[in-house]
């Protein structure tokens, strides 16, 4: 998959104070290649991306079928160590209840071939019958994961130890028949439910003590295989401490495994955390490498005056702008000056793309977007756009230092950047390539929006982009990644996408290449953010909704989007907002971490 195109808004390597906003990248498609080889991000390969993708592929990932061939990349199936287990879990109930039946068949195969009384007898394959119907309603209930709950595995161990003691009554309390409460024991306290376990180990003990304690007591052994009286009540005790100690051995040792379980398990989700997070790093500082031998040099344009403003170095450049540092002729005021690439200019639809990013940026006034100081009118040979010369970092290079970010600071960029996104609402704007290199932070204005490149206005026609995949794929809104004519609610998705980001550290969605990426947006969800890091269970909430699947079941606005995760970082989301996203994640369920 192809990394984010390289955001030329970066300060240069002689000057990693300064900075200016992007210049557009041009192209109207998701490749936007701003040099000869795009590094993609997937489990630590680098490759070229040697074309953008196909119409063909587009329409498989709009239609909901998966382009071929386009694996998603593969990763460990990991939410939380617990949720790991759990799924493991319910497999391995309804393959011990299979079990089971096929030990009940055998255990009444064997009863015309013993001597046991017919009261025994009938009992015991009354208890198998009676077991097995049981056994089987919940096999088909536990079919679904949302039915395996405390009650049902309970009431299931509770079936399972009173007859594993019919059948201990049946052969015998001092033969080998209590190895399969044994068994039992130690399978139900392997499982998430500690209090069932606890009381599965009580109740066997109970019953075996109450057998075994009748028989010492005086009373006639009922199993087939009694033994002979010339035992003594000493022996006899000594017996039932044996299995009784069985039965305790067999519930610590299966506690004792599932901890160690889930500590490998965490152990192991730290680690491909910590690679997935290493690797989202070292594709962004492949793409600071290229962009640190192309700036901070003169340019073509450089000491030349384009409208007040004499030109100094280059900042960055893309495949169809450059950035020149700038001062003001008449003011002594320091500018970034984004010019069209000379090679472009005879090209009437790279001109009118970037007329486009003049008009978008001088319509919108707000203290969270770049300022503009000047445009070129419709008549200037030259087109250029002139904004003010901004001094911080981008949020990319802020990620790089720091995989993720504090809920505070990931809830003040949110709210920040939420009203420039508002702004843009207000003025008929959809940005449409919201991502971390476009998201600056000012030393002395706060977050703001860079690189109007690709926005769409309320009067396009859209002749320049006809149909085509617009944005970074990372980041994009599932009709976006469709070609479909998007609103303001694709900006929320991609300030929702870029929070995710930074609260966990990860991308939401990774994959081999930019069809099974795009497939990945539209019909899948990212892991749990809970999974990813330490957060509130709110979050992964608002994450369902600020990531909705159907922008009408998103946030209305950048102010509600901040508001909402300030409550849920306080794990204190309003009940309604709560039963809203657990209905979204009942729908499109998490991906595993």
């Amino acid at each position: 998959m192809a990394s984010d195109p390289p955001p030329v808004e970066d300060e240069t390597a002689a000057d990693r104070t300064a900075h200016t906003p992007a210049p557009d990248f041009g192209d109207d498609d998701i490749s936007r290649p701003s040099h000869d080889e795009l590094t993609r991000q997937t489990t630590g390969a680098t490759m070229p991306l040697a074309t953008p993708p196909q119409p063909a592929a587009l329409a498989l990932v709009a239609a909901g079928r998966q382009p071929t061939p386009a694996p998603i990349t593969p990763s460990v199936s990991l939410t939380s160590a617990a949720d790991a287990l759990r799924d493991e879990e319910i497999e391995r109930t309804r393959l011990f209840v299979v079990m089971g039946w096929v030990i009940s068949v055998i255990a009444a195969g064997t009863v015309p071939f013993v001597e046991a009384p017919h009261v025994t007898s009938a009992l015991f394959i009354g208890g198998l019958i009676g077991g097995m119907m049981i056994s089987f309603v919940l096999y088909r209930r536990f079919a679904d994961p949302m039915k395996y709950t405390e009650p049902a595995l309970l009431f299931l161990a509770m079936v399972c130890v009173v007859n594993g003691h019919i059948a201990v009554l049946f052969y015998g309390p001092f033969t080998a028949s209590p190895i399969i409460v044994v068994v039992g024991i130690h399978f139900v306290a392997r499982t998430e439910l500690e209090r069932v376990a606890r009381w599965v180990l009580i109740i066997a003990c109970g019953c075996y003590t109450a057998i075994a304690g009748a028989i010492i007591a005086g009373v006639p052994d009922p199993g087939a295989f009694a033994p002979d009286r010339r035992f003594g009540s000493g022996e006899l005790v000594l017996a039932t401490l044996f299995v009784l100690a069985a039965y305790g051995f067999a519930y610590y040792a299966a506690r004792m495994f599932r901890v160690a379980s889930l500590t490998s398990i965490d152990e192991l989700q730290r680690a491909t955390r910590l690679a997935s997070q290493r690797e989202a790093l070292m594709d962004e500082l492949r793409a600071d490498l290229e962009r640190a031998l192309q700036v901070g040099g003169p340019g073509r344009y450089s000491d030349q005056i384009v409208g007040s403003y004499k030109l100094g170095i280059v900042l960055g450049r893309g495949a169809i702008g450059e950035v020149y540092e700038a001062t003001n002729v008449v003011t002594d005021e320091r500018a970034a000056v984004k010019l069209l690439r000379r090679e472009l200019l005879s090209d009437q639809t790279q001109i009118a793309r970037f007329m486009r990013e003049v008009r978008a940026s001088a319509a919108l006034t707000s203290p969270h977007v770049v300022r503009v100081l000047a445009t070129a009118n419709e008549n200037d040979s030259l087109p250029y756009l002139a904004m003010e010369r901004l001094h911080g970092q981008t949020l990319a290079e802020q990620l790089r230092r720091e995989p993720k970010l504090s809920p505070a600071s990931v809830l003040e960029l949110c709210r920040q950047v939420g009203i420039g996104v508002d702004a843009a609402r207000a003025a008929g704007i959809v940005h449409r390539d919201l991502k971390p290199q476009n998201l600056f932070r000012s030393a002395d204005s706060g977050w703001k929006i860079l690189d109007f490149g690709v926005a769409s206005l309320s009067d396009d026609t859209g002749a320049l982009t006809q149909g085509q995949v617009v944005g970074t794929p990372h980041y994009m809104a599932p009709e976006q990644a469709q070609g479909h004519k998007v609103d303001y609610r694709a900006d929320l998705y991609a300030l929702a996408t870029i929070s995710y980001r930074c609260l966990t550290g990860r991308y939401p969605f990774t994959a081999g290449d930019t069809p099974a990426l795009l497939y990945a947006v539209v019909h899948r969800m990212p892991a749990r953010p809970t999974a990813l890091a330490d957060l509130q269970l709110d979050i992964d909430r608002w994450c369902a909704i600020a990531m909705a699947k159907a922008p009408d079941a998103r946030f209305r606005s950048g102010e509600e989007l901040a508001d909402t995760l300030a409550t849920a970082i306080d794990g204190m989301l309003d009940p309604k907002l709560r039963r809203r996203g657990d209905a979204l994640i009942r729908k499109h369920p998490w991906e595993p971490a």
